[in-house]
């Protein structure tokens, strides 16, 4: 297919919002297998929102901040004692305040190259959602964003890497972001990678078209990118329906650990109802999401 010599993405730094919730546990348990995979740090981060302690004593949020140390090293310390986190840095990081104030600074300050985040997500009309940090997080982050919902079903990807990757991008407008970030993933842990050509248009509905193809490099800066073989193109050439609804139908058909999704609108999340194919696929998913902005 190509050469690809464009810097990779750098993943020394993960950043992992928590809040000690099984969601968050899970969103975890795949930041230490990619943090492990690319020698990265992990910045294991809770926000304490001040709101509800104003009408407390004057030292409540002060409380509350010491509170979150304490459950922070009590985690940190029972990822050591499981050995869970061989071998990996983890830095524990507490503030107060607005998440989607501090969580732009506090990813340029630590140069965070992704973000890993638990979802409460719900599906169905008019109560699809991830949960109210998670939106926060793929709302105002600055950097890709992956979301781990609670219809993972993704324990082999938490053990060995993901296996099997999706990446679903646009026939007129490719996301060379998403690309690197996709082939950095397959390259690094030699798994199968299907790239979705999908292309919605006003009258013929959703065209899309699945490739598969095979990066070699095992993550170095120069990554040959073959096709390998189309997959099933005279069923997906005339496809019809929601794009929302090709991505997971596709994923679910290549049992897909990872959905790569490149995400090109220019308000991003901010209407769901209105927006949202992206925010579809993230509530929808059965695997992880991970979402590259593109201009």
């Amino acid at each position: 297919m190509t050469t690809n010599s464009d810097p990779l993405p750098s993943l020394r730094s993960i950043l992992v919002p928590t809040d000690f919730s099984v969601y968050s546990a899970r969103a975890l348990d795949h930041a230490l297998e990619i943090a492990s995979g690319y020698d990265a740090q992990i910045q294991l981060f809770h926000c304490i929102d001040p709101t509800p302690y104003n009408l407390g004593a004057p030292d409540a949020v002060q409380m509350a901040c010491d509170a979150a140390w304490r459950d922070l090293r009590q985690l940190d310390s029972d990822l050591r004692g499981r050995g869970l986190a061989k071998n990996i840095e983890i830095e524990l990081l507490v503030e107060a305040g607005d998440l989607a104030t501090i969580l732009p600074q506090i990813t340029l300050d630590l140069a965070v190259g992704l973000i890993v985040v638990g979802t409460h997500g719900r599906t169905g009309w008019r109560k699809a959602m991830l949960g109210s940090v998670a939106e926060i997080v793929v709302c105002q982050a600055p950097c890709p964003v992956l979301t781990v919902g609670p219809s993972d079903q993704g324990e082999r990807s938490k053990r060995f890497g993901p296996k099997n990757i999706l990446l679903a991008n646009d026939l007129h407008a490719r996301s060379k972001v998403a690309e690197l970030y996709a082939f950095s993933l397959a390259s690094r842990w030699e798994s199968r990678l299907t790239v979705l050509h999908v292309l919605e248009g006003r009258s013929e509905g959703v065209r899309a078209r699945a490739t598969q193809v095979e990066c070699c490099g095992h993550g170095s800066s120069d990554i040959l990118v073959l096709e390998k073989e189309v997959t099933n193109p005279a069923a997906l050439s005339a496809e019809t329906g929601a794009r929302s609804d090709i991505i997971l139908r596709v994923a679910e058909e290549n049992s897909a650990d990872l959905i790569v999704l490149p995400v090109f609108d220019a308000y991003r999340f901010s209407d769901r109802f209105l927006s949202t194919y992206g925010y579809q696929v993230l509530c929808g998913s059965h695997c992880p999401v991970l979402t590259v902005w593109d201009e």
